[in-house]
């Protein structure tokens, strides 16, 4: 605006004003050149932030210890029952269940086919008799049962009453028993009537004599039976080259009596 009107003045009298003008002119493009000549606003200083500043410090790879666990001091002792031992009898003293024992009972014992008095009587075993204890023992009707068996029978007897034992454990040596022959057993000649037993060749009557063995010798039983003329016939062996069939026994008389 200002530079209007000086050039509206200046075509009025542009010679009476050129040496104003010139300068003036100058100063004007100067102007435009830097802008407006507006005070710049001074700047406010802000204050510092009263939040201290917390410098985080580096973490570093440092293990962390383990805490050690305390233990007792004291350990509790474990009381630990002391054990007791029922002694096993000796074999021979009392009845065992897996041990031999011998019918004491002079007449023989019953044998029946439970622990009581009322029980099926199921046979008889010899006097001598031995016999395996299976299985007992039972306090019925005033007696104590066992269960026996041979290779022949088993079952139930009764032990003894207050007077009398009737089943003993003390079997002692082998002694003669007046039941049947079986293979293998151990027998005795028992022919009192003729002093001697005939060893055959063959089972039965019509065969050769081969030995005569006398009354009192102990044989092996390894063979047989073979039923033949009436008679049951063993081969039987002293174990020192006497052999031969032998007859059982007749009806009156046992000629080989079986030892246990």
């Amino acid at each position: 605006m200002v530079y209007c009107r000086i050039m509206r003045s200046a075509s009025r009298s542009s010679s009476n004003w050129r040496p104003i003008i010139v300068p003036f002119l100058v100063l004007a493009a100067v102007s435009l050149a830097c802008g407006s000549f507006a005070p710049r606003p001074t700047p406010i200083p802000q204050k510092p932030s009263s939040t201290p500043i917390v410098e985080v410090a580096q973490t570093q790879n440092t293990p962390i210890p383990t805490p050690t666990r305390k233990l007792p001091t004291s350990v509790p002792t474990r009381v630990v029952p002391t054990a007791t031992f029922t002694p096993t009898p000796v074999p021979g003293t009392e009845i065992i269940v897996g041990q031999p024992a011998r019918v004491a009972a002079a007449q023989g014992l019953n044998v029946r086919k439970g622990p009581s008095v009322e029980g099926e009587r199921m046979g008889r075993y010899a006097p001598g008799t031995l016999l395996s204890i299976l299985e007992g023992p039972v306090d019925v009707d005033g007696y104590r049962w066992w269960r026996v068996g041979n290779n022949e029978l088993s079952g139930w007897v009764a032990e003894g009453d207050d007077t009398q034992v009737w089943l003993s454990p003390k079997i002692g040596s082998t002694q003669p028993v007046d039941r049947p022959v079986q293979l293998g057993d151990e027998v005795i000649v028992t022919v009192e009537s003729t002093g001697f037993l005939k060893l055959r060749v063959k089972p039965g009557l019509d065969s050769l004599i081969d030995h005569r063995v006398q009354q009192d010798t102990q044989l092996s039983v390894v063979e047989g039976p073979v039923d033949v003329n009436g008679y049951r016939w063993w081969l039987v062996t002293d174990g020192g080259g006497v052999s031969g069939w032998a007859a059982e026994a007749s009806r009156s008389e046992r000629w080989l009596t079986p030892l246990e």
